[in-house]
């Protein structure tokens, strides 16, 4: 069978125009991460901006007040981090020389790295080397990695302020390039999307917000250090689903052990344990059955591909891409069976 050259060369160059496309998608892929955090963060806004907009406010002052809460939730959020930080930090500096007398001699909680590992003498021994010299080079990236995150997120923040800005008229301009008897399809499709997405991080979002409270509230109530700064980790991790609880746990329970001792850390851990109990039989599934409505074998695929693929950032949005295909798949199949059904004729009866 002879194919037409024509054919050939259109075939090559829709080859060529898709390796284009993945190579520039490719070279561009943090900031596509990024626009893709965005349009997350402001469809789980947009419940907020509509009710300002039902309130008589404009796009722009609805999107202006709801961001503007937004930044304020997020400043206090950086104080309470911030403030028992520096507090703890400067405790420490204070305690330092008692701290290291007590390690020097294995005495203290901390006193079994020196009778197990001989730390000091292993500290001593690599600043006479000059191995911790060696090591600033990776200090270096570390401080570099967290001013590229800082930027990042701020960057994101202006993303997230334009999408919402000028979301509505750019979704508006996609659904009039389809046909016009496929365009309240189109709306169903993408008002679906924006439902499963946004009732999916606000309410991923509140969780976060219990499981901190939960958390700090034990480690006061046992009088284990930091209890606010860890909160807030035991918060931020319990968003990454299925295992940012059990990872925010074995970090609380650590610090319990090395300042309070057993006892302590297994009264943490039992708490903890229990209000993960909770949070995965009752929260979870207010959240991800109601929103994104998946199964629970689809959600842990939906978060081990995106952990692959992402890493962290890929495990969070995960579940909510999940849900968007889910919905677009439900309209295909829907549209599929619509098409298939054999127009309905009418006959006129003849009269005899």
């Amino acid at each position: 069978m002879a194919v037409a050259p024509r054919t050939i060369v259109l075939f090559v160059v829709v080859i060529l125009g898709a390796l284009l496309a993945l190579s520039a998608a490719y070279a561009v892929r943090d900031l596509l991460v990024q626009l893709v955090v965005a349009v997350v963060l402001a469809l789980a806004a947009e419940p907020l901006v509509r009710a300002f907009e039902r309130r008589g406010l404009s796009r722009g002052a609805a999107v202006g007040v709801s961001f503007g809460l937004f930044l304020l939730a997020l400043l206090v959020f950086v104080y309470l981090l911030v403030k028992p930080l520096a507090h703890e930090t400067q405790r420490l500096v204070h305690d330092s020389p008692a701290l290291l007398d007590q390690l020097t001699h294995g005495r203290g909680r901390l006193g079994f790295l020196e009778r197990k590992f001989e730390i000091v003498e292993r500290v001593q021994s690599a600043v006479a080397s000059g191995k911790l010299s060696a090591a600033a080079g990776p200090a270096w990236s570390v401080i570099g990695g967290a001013v590229h995150t800082g930027s990042a997120i701020v960057f994101v923040l202006f993303l997230m302020l334009f999408v919402q800005l000028g979301g509505r008229q750019w979704y508006e301009s996609l659904v009039s390039l389809v046909p016009e008897t496929a365009r309240p399809r189109a709306r169903r499709t993408g008002s679906g999307i924006a439902e499963a997405v946004g009732g999916y991080v606000s309410g991923n979002l509140f969780i976060s917000v219990i499981a901190g409270t939960t958390a700090t509230v034990v480690l006061y109530a046992t009088s284990v250090p930091y209890p606010i700064a860890l909160g807030l980790l035991v918060g931020i991790l319990d968003l990454i689903p299925l295992v940012g609880a059990t990872l925010g746990t074995i970090v609380v329970a650590a610090v319990a052990l090395a300042t309070q001792g057993w006892v302590t850390a297994a009264i943490v851990v039992v708490a903890l344990i229990l209000y993960q109990q909770v949070e995965n039989h009752v929260l979870q599934q207010l959240v991800y059955h109601r929103t994104v409505k998946l199964s629970p074998l689809a959600i842990a695929l939906s978060v081990a591909a995106g952990a692959e693929l992402g890493g962290v950032v890929g495990a969070l949005l995960g579940i909510p891409f999940a849900g968007a295909v889910k919905v677009v798949s439900t309209e295909l199949l829907a549209w599929h069976r619509e098409r298939d059904v054999p127009p309905v004729t009418t006959e006129r009866s003849s009269d005899v």
